[in-house]
């Protein structure tokens, strides 16, 4: 199997054992809690490959989108989100009754703005102490009773999509979630979009097992799986982008989309 060399941001060591929780929000912050680790990172289009969301916790996904303006988030949500809907149903092994959307983010080389350049250390999303508990705020703020999910579990995805041209410089690695132990993850606050809360990330270990999707297309989605009330399933995918050396030097920045959803299944 290919695979390139590259260097990756996780968790300070020391984060492991400590009763505190870390905060990360900004640069300074993401430097004095995070170190660079040399990893591998493997070609998830090799063909021997079976990659599945339940185990590995990621799949791409053939997705060409209608004309959307990207950069207009009310047309993204009219237009863009049902799209996800469909391929998110299309995925799931069960059968879906509700997908929540909660926020998507456009992603370019515009690094003044800490929330919205690219994440440079490898995280989920949420917290995976508190996935019950997550979910039905979600559902309340909705405006929908409990009651009518009580016999659902709750799976957390993100969609991650180049938009306007390939993602070639600064591609999205994600963590193999069957390579991952239970005391790898460890939560912190993240203080961004005008609020802190509560994610995880995972400190280093060397069993862990990268890939990517070399040259990602504009008609190329990959599902991460972020968090599953679920037992005996992938229940976190960490991701982070990286610097590709091996990209050409005329590849332009990398632009993208990501959208965060729950998704109520039986």
């Amino acid at each position: 199997m290919e695979s390139i060399a590259a260097e990756v941001r996780y968790l300070n060591e020391e984060w492991r054992s400590r009763s505190d929780t870390p905060s990360i929000g900004s640069k300074e912050t993401r430097r004095a809690n995070t170190s660079k680790k040399q990893v591998r990172i493997h070609d998830a289009r090799d063909q021997s490959l079976d990659l599945s969301l339940d185990v590995e916790g990621f799949e791409l996904i053939a997705h060409q989108p209608s004309s959307i303006d990207f950069y207009n988030a009310d047309q993204v949500k009219a237009r863009y989100y049902p799209e996800i809907e469909s391929v998110v149903r299309r995925s799931l092994k069960r059968q879906c009754k509700r997908v929540f959307f909660t926020q998507h983010v456009v992603r370019t080389e515009d690094t003044t703005d800490f929330n919205k350049a690219y994440a440079r250390f490898l995280h989920c999303d949420y917290s995976l102490n508190n996935a019950r508990i997550d979910g039905n705020q979600i559902i309340r703020a909705a405006g929908l009773e409990l009651e009518e999910f009580e016999e659902c579990d709750f799976v957390w995805f993100n969609s991650w999509q180049p938009i306007e041209w390939e993602a070639e410089s600064n591609p999205l690695a994600v963590i193999d979630a069957s390579s991952l132990n239970s005391d790898d993850i460890v939560d912190y606050y993240y203080n961004g979009f005008g609020k802190a809360s509560l994610s995880s990330m995972p400190v280093f270990n060397p069993d862990h097992r990268l890939y990517y999707f070399p040259r990602m297309q504009t008609s190329e989605v990959l599902l991460i799986k972020q968090l599953d009330t679920r037992d005996g399933v992938a229940s976190a995918c960490p991701h982070t982008s990286f610097q590709n050396h091996e990209a050409s030097p005329l590849a332009r920045p990398r632009r993208s989309i990501e959208v965060r959803m729950m998704c109520a299944v039986f």
